[in-house]
């Protein structure tokens, strides 16, 4: 038995890991939170927006592989280490299934997170989202094996774990809420040294991962503080109600009708056993429902915050296989795996959209079209989504050149100035991108208190702009918005 368990996880490890780093080599500067990571592994000057669990990982490998200061090789590895700790979420929500359920779980709940589009997607970033679902995942699975024999050894396992979830993204601080009750309720024959266990090793692991914030704590407050700001009140001047539905959609957009009917098989399956459920049962069914409410009650969205969820809806999803009678079981599989790969909406896309996604780069076909249509006279007001570089800022000096014309960078475009007064101050050509204008138009959206005015020009400038001004060329947004996030080429018109 323990044979075919560390075979399949080192199996499904590899496939994981093999899929999930495949096109992952596109620059380093497509994402616009890369730079910024990239830029903190490679001076060990930490912004401490997040724990160090990734970063401080990227360093040590990057160290070992010796990158030096190539931003393009630093962040592939970071990329490849997101992949790493997606292919060991897979594993340890696999395993969990298997303890929980048999081999036939295991086996559809590591498929079903191997073809996941979402957890390929976020794969190919230097982003802790990867992390988090790491110590999430390892967290569920040293939950589940505590409250089978709560040892100190499995105390100190969970310890770990959950340090892991911390250390991954501040958030994973909620897994203390699965491994808490469990030790107060699954009493070891040795409570005390369970409890030392677990404390010592979930101390000792954020001490190890997270061991530079220790010296920086104004850092560390600052940081912290803000991140809570833009949870409960938004970010870039941008709010919305609460609680909302958003996060809906994004579960439906990040699975599928089978994957429904799924999860109501299992539902269905443990309500009628409810009263023979463990806690850890409980919990971990409960975890992704709260989740999703919670980050409801949170203005700031992003698809990407949903990951956890989806990774544990997929398993709750998975873990239905053994409640369907043995003769229904391989097609039921073959079905729900096989819907993983088509599109099923254009809001919907499958793995394979995102794989061809994945090979094809609207920012160089960008660059090639001013290289050959745009006067090199021209000077081009840009969007941040818009992959130029900023001519002000010391980091883009080596992508400087890839056009000849003169570029003016802004977080967006309508910062520069008011539309009317673009072209007294030399403009030409504005580049603009869905990806960043679009919340200027989202009906969920409204600005923050005090931001109306700004909030109100801002859109009434892309309102003009792309009424008023001569769209030459045009990609639109698309499935991986960092390779295709909807650029707009704009030529002024001249009175």
């Amino acid at each position: 038995m323990k044979a075919r368990i560390i075979l399949w996880s080192i199996a499904l490890f590899t496939i994981c890991y093999l899929l999930n780093t495949r096109h992952n080599g596109f620059p380093w500067y497509y994402h616009p939170d890369e730079p910024g990571k990239v830029e903190q592994v490679l001076e060990g000057n930490w912004n401490l927006h997040h724990p160090l669990l990734l970063l401080g990982t990227t360093k040590v490998l990057a160290s070992v592989a010796g990158a030096g200061t190539n931003e393009q090789a630093v962040v592939e590895i970071g990329r490849n280490l997101s992949a790493g700790f997606v292919a060991a979420a897979t594993v340890a929500l696999s395993l969990l299934a298997l303890a929980w359920r048999g081999w036939p779980a295991a086996l559809l709940t590591g498929a079903l997170l191997a073809t996941h589009h979402q957890l390929y997607e976020l794969s190919h970033y230097l982003k802790e989202d990867t992390a988090l679902l790491f110590g999430i995942s390892l967290s569920l699975l040293a939950t589940w094996l505590y409250s089978q024999r709560p040892t100190a050894g499995r105390a100190a396992f969970l310890g770990v774990a959950c340090a892991l979830a911390i250390s991954g993204k501040y958030i994973g601080a909620m897994t203390l809420v699965l491994a808490l009750p469990i030790l107060i309720l699954r009493r070891a024959e040795r409570a005390g040294a369970a409890w030392a266990a677990f404390v010592a090793s979930l101390l000792v692991g954020l001490a190890a991962v997270n061991f530079p914030l220790f010296g920086e704590m104004q850092t560390f407050r600052e940081s912290f503080s803000r991140e809570m700001k833009m949870v409960t009140e938004g970010q870039a001047g941008s709010t919305q109600k609460v609680p909302h539905s958003e996060y809906w959609t994004i579960f439906r957009d990040n699975t599928t009708p089978l994957i429904w009917a799924a999860l109501l098989v299992f539902l269905v399956g443990r309500w009628r056993e409810r009263r023979a459920l463990t806690v850890a049962e409980w919990l971990i069914i409960a975890l992704p429902f709260v989740y999703s409410i919670a980050l409801s009650f949170s203005p700031k969205t992003n698809d990407r915050y949903f990951l956890p969820a989806t990774a544990i809806f997929t398993l709750l999803a998975g873990l239905a296989i053994a409640d369907l009678p043995r003769k229904w079981m391989i097609p039921a599989a073959a079905l729900l795996i096989a819907a993983q790969f088509p599109s099923w909406s254009k809001s919907r896309p499958g793995w394979l959209e995102y794989e061809r996604a994945f090979q094809h780069d609207d920012a160089a076909e960008m660059i090639a079209y001013l290289n050959q249509e745009v006067p090199a006279t021209a000077v081009i007001l840009k969007d941040n989504r818009i992959a130029l570089p900023d001519p002000e800022r010391k980091k883009h000096a080596a992508r400087l050149g890839v056009i000849p014309q003169k570029v003016i960078a802004e977080r967006y475009a309508a910062d520069f100035a008011k539309y009317d007064e673009l072209a007294s101050k030399g403009i030409t050509h504005v580049i603009i991108s869905e990806s960043d204008y679009g919340r200027y138009f989202r009906k969920s959206l409204k600005p923050q208190k005090g931001a109306e005015s700004k909030f109100a020009e801002s859109r009434k400038f892309y309102e003009r702009l792309r009424h008023e001004g001569e769209l030459l060329r045009e990609w639109k947004r698309g499935t991986v918005i960092y390779l295709h996030p909807g650029i707009e080429i704009y030529r002024l018109r001249t009175p």
